[in-house]
């Protein structure tokens, strides 16, 4: 999904801030300024405002309905109006749709959806904030909507991605879309896990930049368990660092293209991929979160620098089989890297 989106979305809320208007006065404002006909003379049309400020059945006669005259003179400007308008037609052309190809076919009609009760916390599907709306359509066609925390939640704990409803699997698609909607929430530093603030703690943030790397490896096609990383104890983060530095550095006697092409600018700056060779750190005797951080941040760096997927795919390929060096649970996993 590509968050350029939101930016026109952000910029037409802004001109209601800039005039204190309400979304109430944005539909009042869609709709035709004539009375309804001759016969109620009191009464407003309820047709949309298709030309100008009159609907295709009115735009001849053009009567005024009163109330709307009055309230324009003592509500809002004629530049005001016309901001409405405008955030109005684009959110019926754009907005909606987009938001639906993001949170699903139910995100403005979850009546539709198969289930009326969120999984977790069994409120109703309604109460699921946009933000965190997921639904999809399973391949019998049913539509479901969940809260995207409690999917993500399945996430966590590694395994296959399940309906808890139907007990079957999330298509291909519904996951990529799930992976995407996550990621972009992470990036809004939005938390992506069930919190009572809307603030992070700092162990929440680390959990967040876990999964973060997590999903990006599980949408390059490799079926990954953050567990096994949060599992590693120091011995098995200093196995992993010697074997990653290996790789990249003796064994598979990678050119400095090839280097330059996985990692852009990967031996550049004031921070190069690899600062201190693995006899140097080791011996400096750092506490294991500092080698969680380090580590982490390297694996981010072999997965997400590279120019396109087919790059990307071979820096997750250099990940893993540093990982089946130091974790079982990877090695059967993966029997075909050890």
């Amino acid at each position: 999904m590509n968050i350029n989106f939101y930016i026109p979305l952000f910029y037409y809320y802004s001109i209601l801030r800039r005039y204190n208007l309400t979304l109430s006065q944005m539909d009042e404002a869609s709709l035709c300024h004539s009375i309804k006909s001759k016969k109620n003379p009191t009464m407003r049309c309820q047709g949309k405002a298709t030309h100008g400020e009159f609907c295709a059945r009115h735009r001849k006669s053009k009567i005024l309905w009163a109330s709307m005259n009055h309230k324009k003179r003592s509500i809002m400007t004629r530049t005001q109006h016309a901001a409405l308008e405008k955030i109005y037609r684009w959110w019926v052309l754009h907005g909606r749709r987009r938001l639906r190809r993001i949170h699903g076919e139910a995100t403005f009609l979850p009546e539709i959806s198969q289930n009326d009760r969120d999984i977790y916390n069994l409120e109703p599907i309604t109460n699921i904030q946009l933000k965190y709306h997921f639904s999809y359509i399973d391949p019998n066609k049913h539509l479901w909507t969940f809260d995207l925390r409690f999917l993500v939640q399945l996430l966590h704990y590694g395994g296959e991605l399940k309906n808890p409803y139907s007990q079957e699997l999330l298509t291909p698609l519904a996951i990529e879309r799930l992976q995407t909607c996550t990621q972009r929430l992470i990036h809004h530093k939005i938390p992506v896990m069930y919190t009572d603030t809307t603030t992070l703690t700092a162990e929440q943030s680390w959990n967040q930049k876990v999964l973060d790397v997590f999903l990006k490896m599980n949408s390059l096609g490799y079926g990954v368990n953050l567990v096994w990383f949060e599992a590693m104890n120091l011995r098995q983060h200093h196995t992993f660092y010697t074997s990653l530095y290996n790789i990249w550095n003796t064994s598979l006697t990678l050119s400095n293209e090839q280097k330059e092409s996985v990692i852009p600018q990967y031996n550049s700056g004031r921070a190069p991929l690899f600062r201190w060779t693995p006899v140097v750190i080791i011996g400096n005797n750092r506490e294991l979160k500092w080698w969680r951080k380090n580590n982490l941040n390297l694996m981010n760096s072999f997965i997400s620098r590279g120019k396109d997927r087919t790059l990307q795919s071979t820096g997750v390929l250099y990940v893993l089989m540093a990982l089946v060096t130091c974790s079982r649970s990877v090695a059967e996993a993966f029997p075909w890297l050890s």
